[in-house]
């Protein structure tokens, strides 16, 4: 097999448009019968833990100094506010609803089971006469799940 290699990635602009071009140029071996996919995918998924630790330490170091807006490489750059979080739990009339809410999806969770079961054996479940649950079409996706070594 041979070996990928991406010559024109720190020549490109890093733009939406480049991330396609450098994307199939690197799985263009893959396609070509050159590159075993499963390893391909593995070594991906290796890049995309680095690149998104290294990310996190990046973006810590430059917020120490970054506090404007920017643009690098085409980039906007710019510092913004996320994962906002409020807490509702002091207002009286949030709370009652919340706790309906709760109380609401922990009986569909026991639905949501029971549904479960009678999809599973392909009966209805019954409580003397009255259904209480019956099979349901069940849909699903298949991808390849990649856990790393230690």
């Amino acid at each position: 097999m041979q070996d990928i290699q991406v010559n024109e990635i720190t020549k490109l602009t890093p733009t939406k448009t480049n991330v396609l071009v450098v994307a199939n140029e690197m799985t263009e071996p893959i396609l070509n019968g050159e590159v075993d996919a499963i390893e391909f995918i593995v070594r991906c998924q290796f890049g995309i833990n680095v690149l998104t630790e290294s990310m996190k330490i990046a973006k810590q170091n430059a917020l120490k100094s970054f506090t404007g807006n920017l643009t690098v490489l085409g980039a906007k750059v710019e510092v913004t506010e996320t994962g906002i979080d409020y807490n509702y739990s002091a207002n009286y009339e949030w709370k009652k609803l919340d706790d309906k809410i709760k109380e609401l999806i922990e009986k569909r969770k026991v639905i949501e089971e029971q549904i479960k079961t009678a999809t599973k054996s392909n009966y209805m479940i019954l409580n003397g006469d009255e259904i209480i649950a019956s099979p349901v079409t069940k849909k699903s996706t298949t991808s390849i799940k990649i856990t790393l070594g230690k």
